[in-house]
């Protein structure tokens, strides 16, 4: 990943996210993460994070899967869930450092699970409100969503979105992943809509919103020492989320762009970053009752969201805190966005029967900008 986004041309400035906190949010964490980290940490070569902290601002979450035999039987839905979100605690917290070695990492976790609709969401809105009145860092890395037409009042949507207004006024920039099954999100009772959609809050218009895409590289068994071309993220396993708003309408930093949107609503996502399953990251884990340690593949826009928070941390130690950093991104010139950017022309987010949108040329709603060249953005984005 250091070699396909150029993360390289940084780190060899001394650019590895110093002095930044990338701040991640999730339901009930994992019992291991301080262990499984440095079993990764150790593997990759990597040092600790300068600090890693974890905060429980609803109570410490109570884990039912602790404590089981191995291996042991978790078809309970409620245990399999805790089991779900350890894997997805894992995932930012390892990548998030992988690619930020320098960052300080910090965990937020609530007691509850995040589900369709204000169940959950809440609370995890909650901890963010806690992070920002505590100052705990400029960067979040969220990976929940739920489709928008599970709120059946949008007012209900743009309550919660004014934690992300508030989060932009105070310097953050919240990133959220878009979603992993294209146009075709799920209702409350899981059947999915007849239609195109997008997912809250990365539909916001106050958070960057980060999609996926696929790494169609000449030989998948070697290393990538350059960077390999890539596709919008569909390998049947899943696609990256994206589409447009049926709540917010276009952003001004859209508008302004002259983004190719007919429906004048908010585009989603802003940025991509490889998902794949094909091309999928590994992680250590050593909590799951079943399968036990071991090393696992996992793919996904939770596994793009955590790798661009690190992006934005490099940045920021190489350019000075961005803030909301999306306004910045739409605005750069063409030679610029031509050096920061990896334009992602081919592939569409079509999924689940549902027809969705096709990557072209410059900002499309499959995926967005396209994906980083960190080096070319710290050095597009600094201030002459």
């Amino acid at each position: 990943m250091a070699h396909e986004y150029n993360f390289s041309g940084a780190y060899v400035r001394g650019d590895t996210g110093a002095g930044q906190t990338i701040v991640i949010f999730d339901s009930y964490g994992s019992p291991t993460i301080r262990h499984d980290l440095a079993t990764f940490d150790k593997a990759y070569g990597l040092k600790s994070p300068p600090s890693f902290h974890i905060y429980y601002p609803e109570g410490k979450p109570v884990l039912n899967y602790q404590g089981l035999p191995s291996p042991a039987n978790y078809n309970n839905k409620a245990i399999a869930t805790e089991v779900g979100w350890a894997y997805e605690t894992t995932l930012d917290v390892e990548w998030a450092h992988a690619m930020a070695p320098g960052a300080n990492i910090a965990l937020v976790t609530v007691p509850v699970a995040e589900t369709q609709g204000v169940q959950g969401l809440q609370n995890l809105e909650n901890a963010q409100r806690w992070a920002l009145m505590n100052h705990i860092g400029n960067i979040w890395s969220d990976s929940f969503a739920t489709t928008e037409q599970a709120f059946h009042n949008p007012a209900v949507l743009m309550g919660l979105n004014s934690l992300y207004a508030q989060a932009d006024a105070a310097g953050i920039t919240p990133l959220f992943a878009s979603g992993d099954s294209g146009v075709a999100n799920a209702n409350l009772q899981g059947k999915t809509y007849p239609y195109p959609t997008v997912n809250f809050p990365s539909s916001s218009p106050n958070v960057l919103s980060v999609g996926g895409t696929q790494i169609n590289a000449s030989n998948p068994a070697a290393p990538i020492t350059s960077y390999q071309p890539e596709a919008v993220w569909n390998d049947h396993y899943g696609a990256g989320g994206g589409g447009f708003s049926v709540v917010f309408g276009e952003p001004a930093f859209q508008s302004t762009a002259r983004i190719n949107d007919p429906s004048g609503m908010r585009g989603l996502p802003d940025v991509s970053y490889n998902a794949a399953v094909i091309s999928a990251v590994n992680i250590y884990e050593s909590f799951d009752p079943i399968y036990g340690p071991g090393w696992v593949p996992i793919g996904g826009t939770s596994a793009a969201t955590p790798q661009w928070a690190a992006a934005l941390a490099v940045i920021n130690q190489a350019d000075g805190a961005q803030g909301f950093i999306a306004p910045k991104l739409y605005g750069l010139s063409a030679s610029a966005y031509a050096s920061a950017f990896h334009d992602i022309t081919v592939g569409n987010n079509s999924f689940g029967g549902i027809t969705g949108y096709n990557a072209g040329p410059g900002w499309d709603p499959a995926s967005g900008l396209g994906t980083p060249n960190v080096a070319g953005l710290v050095g597009a984005l600094k201030t002459p």
